[in-house]
């Protein structure tokens, strides 16, 4: 009798720390893919432009700027054709100054 209730207060036991080691490896394996998914959001507002700015309430204005770098030899430089950039100035709707620029390329003489 006593052997039998010395096992299941084992057993008992055991079954306790195998509960506690499946609740850890469930809160590790959550917190992992926490982690996983806001750095892969950061990269994508990183990709996309959009920082850490001001509240869902304040709009943001965001501006992307591409630039190119191109070596040429001596001779290739001839062959460039040039080019024009105007600008535009205009108020929005919501009285803020828009700066728009128009890059256009003039043909070869």
């Amino acid at each position: 009798m006593w052997t039998f209730v010395t096992q299941l207060a084992v057993t008992l036991v055991l079954l306790g720390f195998f509960l506690v080691s499946c609740q850890n490896v469930l809160h590790i394996v959550r917190s992992s893919l926490r982690f996983v998914l806001k750095r892969v959001h950061q990269e994508l507002d990183k990709e996309l432009g959009e920082g850490e700015g001001p509240g869902d309430d304040e709009e943001t204005i965001s501006t992307r700027v591409v630039r190119r770098r191109l070596f040429l030899k001596g001779s290739e430089l001839q062959n460039i054709p040039g080019e024009q950039v105007t600008e535009e100035q205009f108020t929005d709707a919501q009285g803020n100054i828009v700066t728009k620029k128009d890059l256009t390329s003039t043909p070869n003489p």
